[in-house]
């Protein structure tokens, strides 16, 4: 009676400590719990992930072996210490152990193995399962690019297998061929997680985005781009695309990356879709779609039956479109049973069983290695380092509780400080910068230097509205010849914080850096594309509706809402004396103004790339053609995005076009619902 369940989250991922030559290796074994709340669980600096174990990475056993039976002997090794190390969780997990919680009572709690987080070879390994089989169900190498997943794996099944062939084979080759008749690997005879109470280890491997995603779904796609177009040409349009906050820019294009990431991965998932429009196959288009579609909303802060639904649909259009991938005429596989594309079988009911991806990601953990292997290994004279690296471990924890400590401690005696200064702690949206770039620029100035000719007609349109919605005596409206000033303070960017809409490794509010700077001796100018809420309905609308019909005294009116797409060209307030001594009208906002020039915007995405299309639309005045645009508050904007040059079906981008000009060149783009995780829950 009043015991509670601790599920205990164990991650193993080899790391290289050497960054250019000598092959050092550390095997660190990882673990944390699922009571904790995510927020802290995935910051290094909350300690809530703790090292527990370094496992050997010395290869040299049994010279005298084959390289079978050697790989068998270290698969061994490895259970054989993973067993070691987590022998007291047995116990632990039948017994339970006290434990004092935060509030100082004394409560008994059964830690339960519960997910086990590592790569695909690593899941092979600790499930025993044959290498280029799933780990979760028992679907051979030649089924796993069905649809539909196998009955599912069992712990039980597995160790009644492995007894079975241990008993009667009569060798070590008899062994391993009577366990991979069930599609298990024959190297390990005492799995390490026999015994363990109420947990099955076939049901505890997770997702992960990382490697199965990225650094696997991601990478084929990537290596598929280069055979359906030209490299050169896929180069050229990659360091072409305008610059958006977020997306890093390929100033080189891909091809001459070397070692990628898996950060470059996501930047290169970003662009990908919107590059290779108009010059690949249709059915191609939609099933590279269909692989990004589900790539991210996998990655869900959060999940109902709605977005898992969405998830599966992703998953049946890739399955509907994938005889495009093993077309003869491509060229690009002859076989579509890859491991890392079938694991997206499993994403919607481990989803159900452990929460979302962000829970148990190996990008987390990938990030813990800094702490806990490379900066060890910096601190060492790299000689018989573990031990070195253990003690300094030590010794760095010890400082962390000490110092946790006294925080609570000085936090005891300063209670009403802390209290008052939690009242409000979160920032505020809009961050601009307390002094303008340029005070009291020219209104000519400010036309000519961002390319904004109809800047001034525009503001005598928005101080005119200003007038006619004030309940204040009637005002003549402003001359559309004359203007009460010619100067405003100008700024050049700012930031809003949004939440994020993703598992973000240090879980910060991430901050979008809008800019509209024109040209500098020794700088180029940057006018940033945004998004703009329209209308109060927008927020709830997004891109999509376009139209709507309102009742209004029994007649349908037509109306507009939604975001709006346009480019930042100005960042302004108005000023608060006018003709050098008068006080400006109450009615003036006196917040910051944002000049966009907007830009028409599809009422459907594309059928195929499922992205709106996006055009420029000029208009003829007296002494040039100009975009129209519209002066707004600047609390409108909502994010910045990304527009994609777009041409005509397998006609290819002028060699003119460059990053700087794209945006002026071009008159016709695709809106990029993939620059963001945050871009792709709100636009699309």
């Amino acid at each position: 009676m009043g015991a509670t369940v601790a599920p205990v989250i164990l991650a193993t991922d080899k790391t290289q400590l050497t960054q250019f030559s000598g092959n050092r290796l550390a095997y660190p074994v990882y673990m944390t719990l699922g009571n904790i709340p995510r927020s802290i669980r995935r910051k290094p600096s909350q300690h809530a992930c703790v090292l527990v174990a370094y496992l050997s990475v010395n290869k040299s056993v049994g010279q005298e072996l084959t390289q079978k039976e050697k790989s068998a002997r270290i698969q061994q090794i490895f259970h054989d210490s993973l067993r070691v190390v987590l022998e007291p969780l047995k116990k632990a997990g039948k017994e339970g152990m006290e434990v004092t919680f935060g509030d100082g009572y004394v409560r008994r709690v059964h830690p339960i193995l519960a997910c086990y987080v590592a790569d695909y070879p690593e899941q092979c390994l600790v499930t025993c399962c044959k290498y280029g089989t799933c780990p979760k169900c028992d679907l051979g190498e030649d089924q796993i690019g069905n649809r539909e997943g196998g009955n599912w794996r069992t712990q039980r099944d597995t160790l009644t297998t492995i007894k079975k062939a241990a008993a009667s084979a009569t060798s070590t080759t008899a062994f391993q061929l009577r366990c991979r008749q069930d599609h298990i690997s024959g190297a390990v005879t005492r799995p390490f997680w026999d015994g363990f109470p109420l947990y099955d280890i076939h049901l505890s491997i997770t997702p992960d985005v990382l490697h199965q995603l990225y650094q696997g779904i991601v990478k084929y796609l990537v290596l598929w781009c280069t055979c359906l177009m030209e490299v050169k040409e896929l180069d050229e349009r990659i360091k072409a695309l305008p610059p958006c906050f977020g997306v890093r820019h390929f100033k080189k294009g891909w091809s001459e990356l070397s070692q990628v990431s898996g950060g470059e991965r996501k930047n290169m998932a970003r662009i990908l879709l919107a590059c290779i429009v108009g010059r690949v196959p249709s059915k191609a288009v939609i099933c590279f779609r269909a692989l990004l579609d589900f790539i991210y909303i996998a990655q869900y802060a959060s999940h109902d039956d709605d977005t898992l639904q969405y998830l599966e649909d992703a998953l049946d259009l890739y399955h509907q479109n994938k005889d495009v991938l093993t077309d003869e005429g491509l060229g690009l596989r002859t076989h579509l049973n890859i491991p890392k594309f079938h694991a997206m079988v499993h994403y919607s009911q481990s989803i159900r069983a452990f929460g979302t991806t962000d829970n148990y990601n190996t990008e987390m953990f990938e990030r813990f290695h800094i702490d806990f292997a490379k900066e060890g290994w910096r601190a060492s004279n790299f000689r018989n380092e573990l031990p070195q690296m253990t003690r300094w471990l030590e010794r760095q924890e010890k400082v962390a509780s000490f110092e946790t400590y006294i925080d609570h401690f000085k936090g005891e005696q300063d209670n009403t400080v802390t209290a008052a200064a939690d009242i409000d702690d979160s920032p505020p949206r809009i961050l601009v910068p307390t002094k303008p770039d340029r005070i009291n620029q020219t209104l000519i100035s400010i036309q000519t230097l961002h390319h904004c000719p109809s800047f001034s007609h525009q503001l005598r349109v928005y101080l005119n509205s200003l007038l006619d919605q004030s309940d204040a005596l009637p005002r003549a409206n402003i001359s559309s010849a004359y203007l009460p000033f010619d100067k405003v303070n100008v700024w050049h960017s700012f930031k809003f914080g949004r939440s994020v809409l993703g598992n973000d490794i240090e879980g910060t509010e991430e901050k979008d850096w809008v800019r509209a700077k024109p040209a500098r001796q020794g700088g180029g100018e940057r006018f940033d594309t945004v998004v703009v809420s329209h209308t109060q309905e927008a927020e709830n609308t997004g891109m999509k509706g376009k139209c709507y019909f309102l009742l209004l005294q029994g007649l349908y009116l037509l109306g507009r809402v939604g975001m709006k797409v346009g480019r930042l060209r100005v960042i302004f307030t108005l000023p608060e004396i006018i003709r050098n001594w008068y006080a400006a009208p109450r009615v003036w906002s006196t917040g910051h103004l944002a000049y966009v020039e907007w830009y028409k915007v599809s009422n459907h995405p594309g059928a195929h790339h499922n992205m709106y299309t996006v055009h420029r639309p000029l208009v003829a005045t007296a002494s040039d053609r100009v975009v129209e645009g519209e002066i707004v508050p600047l609390r409108s904007i909502r994010q910045t995005c990304q527009l994609v040059p777009l041409t005509g079906p397998n006609i290819p981008w002028p060699k003119s076009w460059n990053t700087n000009n794209v945006l002026d060149e071009s008159q016709f783009f695709l809106l990029n619902n993939w620059s963001s995780k945050y871009a792709y829950q709100t636009i699309w």
